[in-house]
């Protein structure tokens, strides 16, 4: 099974992408029921079915043809294409063979099928589907006392319940693989909504949604919880010396490097620019300070020559406890007001947001 590649960063390319591994589905339903038709053309000469022989020529072509539109981006046409050799072969065979047989059936197949093409409006497929569904319905008015002519009539059983096989495993091959699509469809839009598209960390927005859940369930069960702000140091001179590639290459390095040194548990986001935001759930104040100069130092020694040559990169941190009676707006600016005096004290350091300031590293 195909996944939905993991850099598509719009909603219209998800959908494109999504459409595209639908047909390549259809495309290979296609190419069995083309098989089975051209395996038909010699069962039918067997049993002394000859016109039908020659028909199933004509059917294995229609299909072959509607594989060869829908690969070169006519869809709705060679969904047409295939709809109208289904009804052509279904009335044929059960006019000559009648409905023991179980051709009808086929209709029911490439009636669900029509439904998956986003380019024909929905009152048209659904009209068509009906279409079909009413023509199986005649087959059985018209050809049901249609008395089997040909020869190994004694298996006529076994031919019905192949026919049935034959037209219901595509069709819910079909229907089960695009539910799956679906749903990962539906999982990455919402990855989408949640996650920056260039770092993969949570975006702001979702990012509180997070914070104020972990808030409350810390509160509930009175355990601590910090908040840390970080900022890249001197980022608009890295853009402005190295150009703007490279400092998407530095947030892309940099955010790989602070999801490896927090726990499952935190919530990391890119809060905005060069700006990222830490939430440590169950931590108090002097463990996570430990936490937070782990990951700046872990920052200063990271190899950014990779991103770059001659490029180093320090990041400066304000840190703060949630108190329980803060609002998510309340400690991310107490931790802001911290990040700003290590930004105005030489960079390169984390602030503990107090009374009395309390810088735990600065290096010049």
């Amino acid at each position: 099974m195909q996944k939905l590649p993991s850099n598509t960063h719009s909603a219209e390319g998800i959908f494109e992408q999504v459409e595209e591994l639908k047909f390549k589905i259809i495309v290979r339903v296609a190419i069995f029921a083309a098989a089975i038709h051209a395996a038909l053309i010699p069962g039918f000469y067997v049993i002394g079915a000859t016109p039908l022989a020659i028909l199933n020529i004509f059917s294995t072509l229609s299909w072959l043809l509607g594989i060869w539109l829908i690969k070169n981006n006519r869809q709705s046409w060679g969904l047409r294409m295939v709809s109208v050799e289904v009804v052509v072969h279904s009335i044929a065979a059960c006019a000559f063979m009648g409905t023991e047989t179980g051709f009808q059936f086929y209709l029911w197949s490439v009636s669900c099928i029509l439904m998956v093409d986003y380019k024909m409006r929905m009152g048209s497929a659904v009209g068509f589907s009906l279409t079909l569904i009413a023509i199986f319905a005649a087959i059985y008015i018209l050809f049901s006392g249609v008395a089997y002519p040909y020869a190994y009539g004694e298996f006529l059983r076994y031919i019905e319940v192949a026919n049935i096989l034959v037209a219901g495993v595509p069709m819910i091959y079909t229907l089960a693989l695009i539910r799956r699509i679906t749903l990962e469809q539906r999982s990455t839009l919402a990855d989408m909504a949640a996650k920056d598209f260039l770092t993969g960390l949570y975006n702001r927005r979702f990012a509180k949604e997070l914070m104020l859940k972990l808030h409350n369930r810390c509160s509930t069960a009175e355990q601590p919880m910090c908040v840390a702000i970080g900022d890249i140091d001197y980022f608009k001179q890295i853009n402005d010396q190295y150009g703007h590639e490279v400092g998407d290459k530095v947030l892309v390095a940099l955010s790989q490097t602070l999801l490896e040194h927090t726990r499952a548990s935190d919530v990391v986001a890119r809060w905005g620019g060069e700006e990222f935001i830490i939430a440590l759930p169950n931590i108090d104040i002097d463990t996570a300070s430990a936490r937070i100069e782990s990951i700046r130092s872990a920052i200063k020694t990271m190899d950014a020559r990779q991103v770059s040559p001659e490029l180093s990169l320090t990041m400066s941190f304000g840190l703060s406890q949630w108190q329980p009676q803060q609002s998510v707006e309340d400690v991310i600016n107490v931790a802001d007001d911290a990040l700003y005096r290590s930004k105005s004290n030489g960079r390169n350091q984390t602030t503990l947001a107090a009374s009395a300031p309390v810088t735990l590293t600065q290096v010049t």
